[in-house]
């Protein structure tokens, strides 16, 4: 069977579901491929992480129909204190510094697939297949046509990959791109604690990366993304659930009072992948199959959500107008908007993973030095918070 549609997306991860959702939602037919069992990817114990959700990012997802079931599942972020080891110096960012919204949202992914999944069944023009893959993928000049393992072929204008920062797709339109592992992994868990964390988000900075307490909804639960070298963190996760519990209890150093782990714990690589295109031939790269960072600042998936408006406005416009969704010059336009702003970010989550992730004492007595300073002048913390809440770029 040949099934027709404006734009094709591979990936039903939590970027490819919000382009659907916005493609559909502006008006755009969307077909969604996705190779994997959708009924265990939206099972509550499939995936035990959160995500940091900016201001910015709450506004597009309100502009499509998702924020309010989202938000009814977000524990709100109103200030976040920065500390490095057991140095005395600190930075605060205070949300009432520059109004009265949190500086952000945490929500469990959860949540944020069951909610982009309840608004993709809601709009009559997108379309989700899941156990299926593609076999073939033939980018013409007159456009996209992809045949499916079930025997149907999808044609459309334009096709988006989503499928994350090992990319199949990215990789078969021999895109390439900057690599490099950090040699560190990123646990997360979620625990509960016997204080309330009055919506405070912790990161803490040791010699092996950032340890992080991001506060949920119930005000005696918080997600913990903790930073270690791949060799310790595979101990780590070999410990039984009491040698666990000590070793985040070490790091949490009685703040919160006693603590529990809720749940599984789960541990993946952290690296950086940064296409060095993002576009091809009837081809867009958005999330992680165009820049994938270190959680360092808790903007990976902000980013990615932020491609979105961008390419949905483009394709529904040109819809408007009946041009070709997938010309070269709307793909071209497409990259000019979205590149700086992602590899500045990528940059800049770098260059402070390598910064924090050390304990070369001239290093760690200027960050120490500079972070106190910071903390000291209310319009620069100003300009930094405004960024952590989507509300600006970097530069």
């Amino acid at each position: 069977m040949k099934i027709n549609c404006d734009v094709v997306i591979i990936g039903a991860g939590l970027t490819g579901m919000t382009m659907a959702c916005s493609l559909g939602n502006a008006g755009v037919s969307v077909f969604v491929i996705e190779s994997t069992d959708m009924q265990k990817t939206l099972a509550k114990d499939s995936d035990g992480r959160t995500c940091a959700i900016s201001n910015g990012s709450a506004k597009i997802f309100e502009d499509i129909g998702l924020w309010q079931q989202m938000q009814e599942e977000a524990g709100e972020i109103l200030d976040i204190r920065v500390t490095d080891g057991d140095s005395p110096f600190f930075l605060h960012y205070d949300h009432k510094l520059i109004g009265d919204d949190p500086m952000g949202y945490i929500v469990e992914n959860y949540h944020i697939r069951k909610s982009l999944f309840d608004r993709a069944n809601e709009l009559n023009n997108v379309t989700i297949i899941d156990n299926t893959k593609y076999t073939e993928i033939r980018r013409e000049n007159s456009g996209v046509e992809v045949d499916l393992s079930n025997g149907d072929t999808v044609l459309s204008q334009l096709i988006i990959a989503a499928d994350g920062k090992n990319s199949k797709l990215r990789q078969s339109a021999d895109i390439k791109t900057v690599d490099w592992s950090y040699n560190q992994h990123g646990i997360v868990c979620t625990v509960r604690h016997e204080f309330t964390h009055d919506g405070v988000a912790q990161e803490r900075f040791l010699p092996a990366g950032p340890f992080a307490v991001l506060p949920m909804k119930d005000q005696n639960m918080s997600s913990i993304v903790w930073t270690e070298k791949s060799d310790i963190a595979e101990l780590f996760m070999k410990m039984s659930d009491e040698e666990f519990l000590e070793q985040i209890s070490i790091r949490f150093d009685g703040y919160l009072g006693k603590l529990e782990v809720v749940g599984k714990r789960f541990s993946y690589p952290l690296g950086l992948t940064l296409a060095k295109e993002y576009t091809g031939k009837r081809l867009a790269l958005i999330g992680d199959a165009a820049h994938a960072m270190h959680p360092i600042a808790g903007q990976g998936f902000n980013l990615g959500v932020r491609d979105v408006p961008v390419l949905t406005s483009l394709v529904a416009n040109a819809k408007n107008l009946g041009f070709d969704l997938g010309s070269q010059d709307l793909l071209a336009q497409y990259e000019e908007q979205r590149k700086f702003d992602n590899v500045s970010l990528l940059v800049v989550t770098d260059a402070l993973n390598r910064l924090f992730s050390n304990d070369i004492a001239p290093v760690k007595f200027a960050r120490r030095i500079g972070m106190a300073a910071v903390n000291k002048v209310p319009a620069l913390k100003k300009v930094f918070m405004k960024h952590a809440m989507g509300e600006s770029e970097l530069v």
